[in-house]
């Protein structure tokens, strides 16, 4: 059965919801062309495939928008076949410039659907996407690059909803679209392509760091009041991008530990860190939160964290 996709009216929403934030389309464009994993460690057997980042949002008339919706609806299988090609040049070669879906990743072509203005009162970094198996090994999915938050196997799983639920009690799409349009909210990950193994504990750090540009100048752009990572690579990475611009021992401690959230437990145990880590980021002020990977939390069962991140968005 095929995905319920989002309308034509709703795609030129979410692009021009991309399009609200000055920068964005730029860094999109330089994103898809990024080599710099397989510039710096071309050795490597798992280098990431960069197919995640589309630069849709970048066309600027309706008709560029228009063509390129049509040639990516027809591509419904280009996944299944990319992941049979085997090497990077031979998926680049498929791909050709139809990149997946809208823009940077599902989750924030959601929040860009329901984007009213340039403010952004929550921005989360979390890991990457190592669910390649899942996508193509289902037929039912292989529309993924028009996917909608309508669906409910795929990406609208585990971590988005256990997320919002941790966030705003039990999931409610009319309830999360509401937060989205009053408040502001910006999805990203720490990596932007496809690549590697598809468990998150077997990252290489060498790839984020990589990717670390696009990060930071995501936050630049976006500029938001609360800015939240996902799992302990997240943390990581973002502790190491924000200690840039603000001496602090939180942060210093969450960038040299190999477990952060441990590490951050222990602080917020301790009575070291409050209502959130106070950071400037560039002369803005924000606050950061460290949280565990959404689809793990009820492992944890780290409620207090989602206590404090309320407060901090009021929510």
């Amino acid at each position: 059965m095929t995905p319920d996709l989002y309308t034509p009216e709703e795609q030129h929403r979410i692009v021009q919801g991309y399009q609200k934030l000055d920068g964005l389309t730029d860094l999109l464009k330089d994103a898809s062309r990024c080599r710099a994993c397989n510039k710096a460690h071309p050795d490597r057997e798992d280098l990431p495939l960069n197919a995640l980042v589309r630069p849709l949002p970048a066309l600027r008339t309706q008709e560029e928008v228009s063509k390129y919706l049509i040639r990516i609806k027809r591509n419904n299988g280009l996944l299944r076949n990319l992941l049979s090609s085997g090497t990077y040049d031979d998926a680049i070669a498929k791909l050709g410039s139809a990149k997946f879906a809208i823009g940077l990743l599902p989750w924030l072509d959601r929040c860009m659907l329901f984007r009213r203005t340039k403010k952004t009162k929550l921005m989360v970094v979390g890991i990457d996407y190592k669910h390649f198996p899942f996508f193509f090994d289902h037929a039912k999915d292989h529309c993924f690059p028009l996917d909608s938050y309508r669906t409910k196997n795929n990406i609208w799983g585990p971590s988005w909803r256990r997320f919002w639920s941790g966030l705003l009690g039990p999931y409610d799409d009319a309830a999360v679209n509401d937060f989205i349009k009053t408040k502001g909210v910006y999805f990203t990950n720490s990596m932007l392509c496809f690549g590697g193994s598809d468990k998150p504990g077997d990252h290489s750090r060498k790839y984020v760091t990589c990717c670390r540009l696009f990060i930071r100048r995501q936050i630049e752009i976006v500029r938001p009041e609360v800015l939240v990572s996902f799992g302990n690579i997240g943390a990581w990475n973002v502790a190491t991008i924000l200690l840039e611009h603000t001496d602090s021992e939180v942060l210093r401690r969450l960038a040299e530990s190999r477990h952060p959230l441990r590490e951050m437990t222990a602080m917020v145990d301790a009575g070291e860190v409050g209502e959130g880590i106070d950071v400037r980021y560039r002369g803005r002020r924000m606050k950061f939160w460290p949280l565990y990977q959404p689809a793990r939390r009820h492992l944890h069962g780290f409620e207090g964290d989602y206590e404090v991140l309320r407060g901090l968005v009021g929510a």
